[in-house]
């Protein structure tokens, strides 16, 4: 696992410097990698947002460039045309990633999500919460409310959106959910997630928006002088500010948002049912699985009609329109396919749905490269974080306890919350679950004291502190706290409480119980050293100077250093090229005729 880890970093890497890697075959090969690591890493790897890089993984094969079919070595911007069909897909993805993402939360009866408090929770009870947390947490509960209210339609009120055929309004969506999700990165650790979910938003812009367009037509600029009619404009904003006050008076009406006089504040409260929720998903639901329907059938038919117009050649005309259109089924099934699990947030729209989809969602199920998304369902933490603390000693007798501290959980009352992300901590992320659940639950974390009891190494390495750096200790235990931030301004960002019980009972490696429990989940395996061990130790030995952000954005910034320096050294200077439309295609024009 490990090897393969290292071969796709470096694969990775490598794909930033050299755009001619950035091909369907090597995302092949990095979704191949990750999906076996998700196999075999279990639920030290089964997150959403692991499933979810899954899926996109699996999209990328198709929005890179398939070289063995595209042969060229050089076109004009390496223009492809089923990019529409295959960045529509990625545009459908963060639709149902984001729409389901704020629904689930209602959906679900939780009630606090339903007050609008879940955040005066959230920030404190959230795995690793960031220094930012400890101050979001004391915001005024009216400022908790209202930025829940705005979640919701931040979340699912604009994902409509992302299919308008008006440019502006997907631009719009998307600076939308950018600040949403610049919102969520600082107050929250979810590594790679918030990058992930902005790189599927980036689907809702296009070139002229980043500033990449280099080719200008003279047919554009005659349209730039003409522009369009009043009247046209007219309607265009029109349309606009129709949807502009409807987005308003929607918040405002659903939410009650209105200036409490009395209390001098913003008062906020949901003012529809749960049945009248579950009402309008069963009306909307389709609506928006047709509104996407025919946005996907007009992105095909413009892609095929540019493949038939724009090549000069006719074989070219044929073999780019066949092209096309088989990336136009391929991106019609999947869209059938992905609406089975879509429609699990409203179960009356799915058991509508044609069983085939079913059947063929059941065969594809495993791959993960269709999934149902929704992140805290449910509120977590109301009467302070439930948080293991892990305890060693070395006597039976008298014992004193000491505590193990991890690097990234909250563990001492004066730590600060850290920022993390991109890195996920596997283990500080498992012991926030196992804190959840019942120790009979978590066999993994049986293993894990078991080789805290005997100081392995390579255990050792995952928390900060060893208080038994030389001898292991005789016995351990677990307890349950719960964690509250301090109030401001406190020394401490912590304060706690012990629960009444042990959340894992006192052991030793004499106790027979521990021990046969170790032994029937066969645990204790004896391997001899192979010789892709040994330099996997040597690798080991290299990454244990850097902590886990750091070795995940180590990679990063080397190649993105090597492709700065690829640019200054090696870049020539670029004369733009103006184009003029001919036949359907694009000729160059010497721009000494650009007056004519």
């Amino acid at each position: 696992m490990e090897c393969i880890l290292l071969i796709s970093i470096l694969l990775s890497s490598l794909m930033i410097i050299f755009k001619c890697l950035r091909t369907s075959l090597t995302f092949s090969i990095l979704w191949l990698s990750y999906y076996s690591c998700f196999q075999i890493a279990g639920q030290f790897l089964y997150f959403q947002w692991d499933t979810l890089l899954l899926e996109t993984g699996f999209l990328t094969i198709f929005v890179a460039p398939m070289r063995i079919i595209y042969i060229k070595k050089k076109q004009k911007e390496d223009y492809l045309y089923q990019d529409r069909i295959t960045l529509w897909l990625v545009r459908w993805l963060a639709f149902r990633l984001l729409f389901a993402s704020g629904i689930v939360k209602l959906t679900a009866g939780d009630r606090t999500w339903w007050a609008l408090t879940a955040t005066t929770y959230h920030y404190q009870s959230q795995c690793i919460p960031t220094p930012l947390a400890y101050y979001a947490h004391h915001v005024p509960v009216w400022l908790h409310k209202l930025s829940t209210a705005l979640v919701y339609m931040l979340m699912s009120g604009t994902g409509i959106l992302f299919f308008s055929p008006f440019r502006i309004h997907r631009l719009i969506a998307f600076n939308l959910q950018i600040f949403l999700q610049i919102l969520i990165a600082l107050t929250g650790n979810y590594n790679f997630f918030n990058l992930l979910t902005l790189v599927l938003c980036l689907g809702l812009i296009d070139d002229q928006f980043l500033g990449y367009s280099q080719w200008e037509t003279i047919d554009n600029e005659q349209k730039s002088k003409k522009s369009f009619s009043c009247l046209c404009t007219l309607f265009r904003r029109l349309i606009h500010l129709i949807i502009l006050i409807t987005y308003i008076y929607l918040t405002i009406r659903w939410f009650d948002i209105h200036w409490n006089a009395k209390q001098k504040i913003i008062s906020t409260k949901i003012t529809f049912t749960h049945d009248q929720l579950d009402l309008f998903l069963r009306r909307f639901l389709p609506v928006c699985l047709f509104i996407a329907w025919c946005s996907l059938i007009f992105t095909i038919g413009r892609s095929v009609f540019t493949a038939i117009c724009r090549p000069k050649k006719v074989y070219g005309k044929i073999f780019h329109s066949l092209v096309t259109m088989a990336y136009g089924i391929l991106a019609m099934s999947l869209f059938f396919v992905s609406m089975v699990p879509f429609t699990v947030i409203e179960r009356k729209t799915g058991n509508a749905l044609p069983h085939e989809l079913q059947s063929w969602y059941n065969k594809f199920q495993d791959y993960h490269i269709f999934n149902a998304y929704g992140l805290f369902r449910s509120m977590t933490g109301i009467d302070g974080r439930p948080e293991l603390i892990i305890e060693g000693a070395m006597s039976t007798k008298n014992p004193k306890w000491k505590e193990y501290e991890f690097f990234y959980k909250p563990g001492s009352l004066s730590a600060a919350p850290p920022f993390v992300a991109p890195h996920q901590p596997r283990i500080d992320w498992q012991m926030w679950f196992a804190a959840l659940s019942h120790y009979q639950h978590e066999p993994w974390l049986a293993f894990f004291l078991y080789r805290l009891l005997t100081n392995q190494p390579e255990v050792l390495r995952l928390i900060q502190t060893n208080p038994f750096p030389t001898t292991p200790p005789k016995q351990i235990r677990v307890l349950l706290y719960h964690y509250n931030f301090t109030t401001p301004p406190s020394k401490d960002y912590w304060k706690r409480e012990l629960t009444n019980n042990e959340w894992f009972p006192t052991i030793s490696l004499e106790s027979q119980w521990f021990m046969s429990y170790i032994e029937q989940q066969n645990m204790i395996q004896i391997t001899k050293p192979l010789p892709t061990s040994i330099l996997l130790d040597v690798l080991r030995s290299i990454s244990n100077f850097m902590n886990g952000t750091m070795f995940t954005w180590f990679p990063v910034i080397i190649a993105l250093v090597l492709v700065i320096l690829r640019r200054i050294l090696c870049t020539k200077p670029h004369v733009p090229v103006l184009m003029k439309k001919d036949n359907g295609g694009y000729q160059p024009v010497p721009l000494k005729d650009k007056t004519n």
